[in-house]
C-alpha cells in the first residue's frame, strides 16, 4: 500500500484534518475571539445598592432565555434591553456598570460573552467613531480583517449577524458601551437581537436612544462616601486606621469633595500614598476654595479638573458662557429668569441653554421645577473658567442684570402678597417664589456688597427684611436690616437713611425688642423732620407710640399718637387716622381715662364705617363693649358685642367671633 505523509512546519494551532493526499497546505493562526475583555470592576466599589439592584434587574435574562440556549420566539418579539447610566463626570458610572456586568457574568447570564469598549466620547483626540467601534467588535467576534465588508453599512450588518448567530449558538451576550457622548455614537452599535443586553454610560442624558432605560446617577450618600475612603485605605494598607481614628475629619473631607466618587478616589489615593498625612491635614488643605480643584489630583492621570475639562470642551459657545456666568449667582440654585438676566438672553433661550447643560450634567435639576443647581466642585470649576474667559466689564454687567432681576422680582412678589392680603386672599405663587428664593435674595445683598452696588439693592433689602419678618426669621432679618442701613449710608441719601432706620426699628418692634427699637425710631424721626417728610414723620410717631405703649409708658405713648394724628389728617390718610384714634383710645383706657377713650373709639368707629374697614369696625365695637361693661352697662355692651361678632363673621375671622361670643356669655342680664 502506498502511504502519503505531510511534514508540517511552523506553529500550528487548531484542529488539523489529515487528508489522503495534500497537494498544498496553507495554515494560518485561527481567528481569536475577544469576548471576555471586560475590565475589572473597581475593588473599592462601595454603596450604590439601589442603583445596582435596578441595573442588575435590567440585565437579567428574560423569560424563555436561559443561559446557553437559543432565544425562543417569545424573546425574539421583545425589544432590545438597553440600560443607560447618566451623570456628571466622575460620578462613578463606569464603576457601577462594571460591577453589575461582572455580577451578571458570574451568574452565568451571558454565555455569549461580553463586548466592552470605551468610546472616549469627550476626548477629541481619542474619540471612537461608530465605524471604528464596529470594526473592533468584528475583530472581537472572530472576523478576520480581510473579510471585513468594504462599507460601514456592510460591516454593521455583519456585526449584527454575528451577534444573532452567537445568541443562537451560545446564548446572550452583553455589550458595554462606556463613555458615550451622543446617541449617534452608540446607536449603530446596538445589537439586532433582543436576546442580548446593552449597558451605556454617558455624561449626556440620551433621551432619544431607542429602547433605553435611563438611570440617573448622583453623588454618593455621605455614609457611602465615608465608607469608600475607609475601604480604599484599608485595601491599600491593611493596618491603616486613619479613617476610623478621625471620623469627623473624614465626614468633612467627603463633604469638601461633594461626595463625588472621582474626588473621593483622588483624596483616598493621596492618603494612601502618604501614610504620615492625617485626614485632618488633607481636609484643611481642601478648605481653601481657591486651590481645592488643584488639590484634587493625583499623579498625571487622575484629576477632577481634567474630567470636567472634557465635558466643558463639548459645550457650544453659548452653553459655555451660560455655564460660566451661572457661577455668579450667589445662592445654591438659580431660576430660568435669573439665568436669563445673567446672560442677557430671552427667557426662552435661557431655558434651552439650561436644558442643554442639564442634559450633559454640568448642572443638576433644582427644586421646584424650573431651577437648576451646581455640584459644589462644578461651581468651583465654573468660577475658574469665568475668571479665565470673561472680561471684567462683562462680569460687572452680568452682576447688574442679576441684581436688578432680584430687586424687581422681589418687589413684584411683595406687592402681589400685600394686594392679596388687602383683598382677604393669598397669592400662593408669590409666597412660594419668595420662599424658594429667600437664600438667593439674601445672598444677592452680599453680592452687591462685594461689587459696590448699594443703590441697586437697597429696595431689595427692604423687601427681604419685610419677608423675613413675616417668616419670623429674626436673625437673618436683622442682618438684612443692618445691610440696608449700611447701603443707605453708602449712597448718602438722607431719605433712604431715614427709611432704613425706620425699617430696622419696625423689624425690632415686631421682634418685640422694644428697648432697641425706640432709639432707632427716634433717629428716623429726626431725619424725617429735617427732610420735611410729613408721611415718614407721622408713621414714625405712630410706631413710637406703639413701642412706648408696649413698654408700659402710656403717657409717652399718648404723646406720640397725639402728635401723629394731625399729620395723618393733613395728609388725608383716613385709614392711618382711624388706626391712630383707636390707639389713642386704647392708651387712654389703659390709663383709666374712659371718657376720653370712648370719644376716640367713637371717632375711629365712624371712620372705619366710612372706609368699609370691617376688621377695624369690629375691633372698635368690641372695645366699646369693654368700656360699657366696665361702666356696668350690660345692655350697651351686648349691643356692641353682637354687632362686633357679626362683623367678625363677615370678615371670616371665626376665632375673633368666638372670643366675642364668650364675652356675651359672661354678661349678666
Amino acid at each position: 500500500m502506498n502511504q502519503s505523509s505531510n511534514d508540517l512546519s511552523g506553529n500550528v494551532t487548531g484542529p488539523v484534518v489529515q487528508a489522503g493526499h495534500v497537494g498544498q497546505l496553507h495554515l494560518t493562526h485561527p481567528v481569536p475571539t475577544a469576548l471576555a475583555g471586560l475590565p475589572p470592576a473597581p475593588p473599592e466599589f462601595t454603596g450604590r445598592e439601589e442603583a445596582l439592584r435596578t441595573l442588575t434587574a435590567a440585565l437579567r435574562p428574560g423569560p424563555g432565555s436561559p443561559a446557553a440556549t437559543a432565544p425562543t420566539p417569545q424573546i425574539a418579539a421583545t425589544p432590545l434591553a438597553v440600560s443607560t447610566l447618566v451623570g456628571t463626570a466622575g460620578v462613578g458610572k463606569t464603576a457601577l456598570a462594571l460591577r453589575a456586568a461582572h455580577d451578571a457574568v458570574a451568574a452565568g447570564w451571558f454565555p455569549g460573552g461580553v463586548l466592552f469598549i470605551n468610546l472616549q466620547g469627550y476626548d477629541e483626540n481619542r474619540y471612537v467613531r461608530p465605524d471604528i467601534a464596529v470594526s473592533v467588535f468584528l475583530s472581537a467576534l472572530g472576523v478576520p480583517d480581510e473579510l471585513f465588508p468594504p462599507t460601514f453599512e456592510g460591516r454593521l450588518s455583519l456585526y449584527r449577524s454575528k451577534l444573532a448567530e452567537r445568541a443562537a449558538r451560545h446564548g446572550a451576550a452583553l455589550v458595554v458601551l462606556d463613555n458615550a457622548s451622543s446617541t449617534d455614537q452608540v446607536g449603530p452599535l446596538l445589537p439586532g437581537s433582543p436576546a442580548h443586553r446593552v449597558v451605556v454610560t454617558s455624561r449626556r442624558t440620551l433621551g432619544d436612544l431607542p429602547g433605553s432605560r435611563i438611570l440617573d446617577l448622583g453623588v454618593l450618600a455621605p455614609a457611602e462616601a465615608a465608607a469608600l475612603i475607609s475601604r480604599t485605605l484599608r485595601m491599600r494598607r491593611p493596618d491603616d486606621t486613619r479613617a476610623l481614628d478621625e471620623p469627623d475629619a473624614v465626614r468633612d473631607l467627603t463633604a469638601l469633595c461633594g461626595h463625588l466618587p472621582l474626588a473621593l478616589a483622588v483624596v483616598a489615593s493621596i492618603l494612601a500614598g502618604d501614610p504620615e498625612q492625617s485626614v485632618g491635614e488633607l481636609t484643611a488643605a481642601l478648605r481653601d476654595r481657591a486651590t481645592r480643584l488643584e488639590e484634587l489630583s493625583y499623579g498625571d492621570r487622575t484629576s477632577v479638573t481634567a474630567a470636567f475639562d472634557l465635558s466643558y470642551a463639548r459645550l457650544t459657545t453659548d452653553e459655555a458662557r451660560m455655564f460660566r456666568l451661572l457661577s455668579l449667582n450667589p445662592g445654591q440654585q438659580v431660576s430660568v429668569q435669573a439665568a436669563a438676566a445673567l446672560t442677557g438672553e430671552p427667557v426662552h433661550r435661557a431655558r434651552k441653554l439650561l436644558r442643554a447643560l442639564r442634559d450633559v450634567h454640568m448642572v443638576e435639576p433644582g427644586k421646584p421645577r424650573g431651577w437648576v443647581r451646581f455640584h459644589d466642585l462644578l461651581r468651583l470649576f465654573a468660577e475658574r473658567r469665568r475668571h479665565e474667559e470673561e472680561d471684567a466689564a462683562g462680569v460687572e454687567a452680568a452682576v447688574d442684570r442679576l441684581l436688578a432681576h432680584y430687586r424687581d422680582a422681589a418687589r413684584d412678589a411683595t406687592e402681589r402678597i400685600v394686594a392679596a392680603a388687602r383683598a382677604r386672599g393669598r397669592d400662593d405663587a408669590a409666597e412660594d417664589w419668595l420662599d424658594t428664593e429667600r437664600l438667593n435674595l439674601r445672598s444677592a445683598l452680599h453680592l452687591a456688597q462685594r461689587h459696590g452696588r448699594p443703590a441697586v439693592v437697597l429696595p431689595l433689602a427692604h423687601d427681604v427684611s419685610w419677608f423675613l419678618r413675616r417668616q419670623q426669621d429674626w436673625d437673618a432679618g436683622l442682618e438684612v436690616c443692618d445691610m440696608a442701613v449700611e447701603f443707605a449710608g453708602m449712597i448718602a441719601d438722607r431719605a433712604q437713611q431715614a427709611l432704613a432706620l425706620y425699617d430696622k426699628g419696625d423689624f425690632l418692634k415686631h421682634k418685640q425688642d422694644f428697648d432697641q427699637a425706640l432709639p432707632l425710631f427716634a433717629e428716623a424721626l429726626d431725619r424725617y423732620r429735617a427732610l420735611g417728610d410729613r408721611t415718614g414723620e407721622a408713621r414714625t410717631l405712630h410706631s413710637m407710640g406703639t413701642v412706648a405703649r408696649r413698654l408700659g409708658r402710656y403717657a409717652e405713648a399718648e404723646g406720640h399718637y397725639a402728635a401723629a394724628l394731625p399729620l395723618f389728617r393733613a395728609l388725608d390718610d383716613h385709614q392711618a387716622t382711624a388706626h391712630t384714634l383707636f390707639n389713642l383710645a386704647f392708651t387712654a383706657r389703659l390709663q383709666g381715662s374712659h371718657a376720653a377713650a370712648h370719644d376716640h373709639y367713637r371717632s375711629a368707629l365712624g371712620l372705619y364705617h366710612r372706609l368699609g374697614h370691617t376688621v377695624g369696625w369690629a375691633r372698635t365695637l368690641q372695645h366699646l363693649g369693654h368700656l360699657a361693661a366696665a361702666a356696668n352697662r350690660p345692655a350697651e355692651a351686648r349691643s356692641y358685642w353682637e354687632r362686633a361678632r357679626t362683623a367678625y363673621e363677615e370678615a371670616e375671622l371665626p376665632l375673633a367671633a368666638e372670643e366675642v361670643t364668650e364675652l356675651l356669655g359672661g354678661l349678666t342680664a
